[in-house]
């Protein structure tokens, strides 16, 4: 057995539900869910504090749903002349293979990375992978029936932004609990850093998840199951410590037994105001680190700047609150649903001047849709294009570019990609706009690592300009 089985543990307490999150967004419930046709429990099961568990039905949600954010624009776009047109480049890609830049925080058998190569034994990201969502409550916090149907909304919304970031590769298919499972002890008796493997006194919560799991197991199939996520009730006081970080443990081989086979991940977040109205987002978030990546803020949190945020909101491994919901061209590259065809690659030392047209990221379609110039063996400058198109709508007429670095030597919360800004540009949280500035629009420059990246001429295309 590798090490990583007896050693490897994430948590992902403070890492996934940070402060810096807490951010309610109230016109998110809107642009996150889809109508569901969830059956509801007309009232809270409540369960006397045993070993038994509620008698729960299983419910699948459908492979194919409707999808929670505007694509309309999108096929509109599509189908019209553009105004940039599409052009080869003037100096042609290298092998993308120069821009696989090996992780060298951990090893390959980590669950989360920034680098290559990515653990084939994380979920694969083509096909069907199911994921379960259990409704908890306490006997001092209840929970109500439609909290249910909420849970039931924001898994739908997660699955469609999957169905989309992965250009269709990636379907997410859900377990879902109708009722809640009643836990034995009140809420405020649960400690998240007792139990863990090692006597650790992380907010890993093994302890907490392998009751849940234990109760609700006889009543749900968890075969093929990858992830639990534990819903808790709006009533969970705020003073609780598993309310105030949530808790989550991750291994690839096997973090929790069911009676259908291993878990890899088990995760409970926290019942905050912000963190209910982005539920959906909040799931998409975690089942990213399924997938292979991590996280891009920095932990602990010191403010709601770039010292926390390097990545801004432009990332939904950075944050799950604001307008730009993307998954990141570098992420998703990593992952594997950008192709090779689809990455301009060149080392620095190739470097002199070239231009290239980028496709808009949220797009799917022949032609690059991200650029990624090779500084050393484990630092990157990666361009990509924006549009507040598909899961990016909510950006509005905000378009143009995106540019940050990827440094492979920096790992999980300590800041691995960081944006990339001009000189005067502020990076202030704008609400509802997540933070615009970032984008490189016409005439607008950068210069990072000795480069100078320009946005040319923008439209349905970007062009870009790289020199040194």
């Amino acid at each position: 057995m590798r090490w990583l089985s007896a050693a490897m543990v994430l948590g992902f307490s403070a890492a996934c539900t940070s402060a810096t999150q807490d951010v309610s967004d109230t016109k998110e419930r809107d642009a996150t869910v889809a109508p569901t046709t969830i059956a509801v429990a007309p009232t809270t099961i409540a369960v006397a504090p045993t070993t038994t568990a509620p008698v729960s039905t299983t419910v699948l949600v459908p492979d194919q749903t409707t999808t929670s954010v505007p694509l309309e624009d999108a096929g509109e776009e599509m189908n019209s002349e553009p105004s940039v047109p599409y052009m080869p480049p003037t100096e042609p890609s290298e092998d993308t293979s120069l821009c696989e830049l090996k992780d060298l925080w951990r090893g390959p058998y980590d669950p989360v990375r920034v680098g290559f190569p990515r653990p084939t034994e994380n979920v694969s990201p083509e096909g069907t992978t199911k994921y379960a969502l259990v409704p908890i409550d306490f006997p001092d916090a209840p929970g109500e029936p439609f909290e249910i149907k909420e849970a039931a909304q924001a898994a739908r919304g997660a699955a469609d932004y999957y169905r989309q970031v992965s250009d269709g590769n990636f379907e997410v298919e859900w377990v879902l609990s109708d009722v809640f499972t009643r836990l034995s002890k009140p809420s405020v008796d649960y400690d998240p850093t007792v139990g863990n493997p090692g006597g650790s006194r992380n907010p890993w919560g093994v302890a907490l998840s392998e009751e849940i799991i234990d109760l609700v197991d006889p009543h749900l199939d968890f075969t093929g199951v990858a992830a639990i996520f534990f819903y808790l009730p709006e009533a969970t006081p705020s003073d609780a410590l598993i309310n105030i970080g949530g808790w989550g443990h991750l291994m690839l081989e096997g973090a929790f037994s069911t009676d259908e086979g291993k878990v890899m991940f088990a995760h409970g977040a926290p019942s905050t105001h912000g963190t209910r109205y982005n539920h959906a987002w909040l799931l998409a978030h975690e089942i990213g680190h399924t997938l292979g990546p991590l996280d891009l803020y920095i932990s602990p949190a010191t403010g709601d700047e770039l010292a926390s945020l390097p990545m801004g909101e432009w990332g939904v491994m950075s944050s799950y609150h604001g307008a730009p919901k993307s998954m990141t061209a570098w992420n998703r590259w990593l992952i594997g649903w950008l192709k090779p065809e689809s990455i301009y690659c060149r080392t620095i030392a190739s470097m002199d001047s070239v231009e290239f047209t980028l496709r808009p990221l949220v797009l799917a379609g022949a032609g690059y849709r991200a650029a990624i110039i090779r500084i050393d063996d484990h630092t990157a400058v990666v361009v990509e294009s924006r549009r507040g198109l598909g899961v990016d709508h909510r950006l509005g007429d905000h378009a143009g570019i995106l540019v940050y670095t990827v440094d492979t030597s920096v790992g999980q919360h300590q800041g691995p990609l960081r944006l990339q800004l001009p000189e005067d540009r502020s990076l202030g949280r704008t609400y509802g706009q997540g933070w615009p500035d970032a984008l490189l629009r016409v005439s607008d420059s950068v210069t990072v690592a000795g480069l100078t990246i320009e946005l040319v001429q923008s439209g349905e295309y970007d062009r870009v300009r790289i020199s040194q």
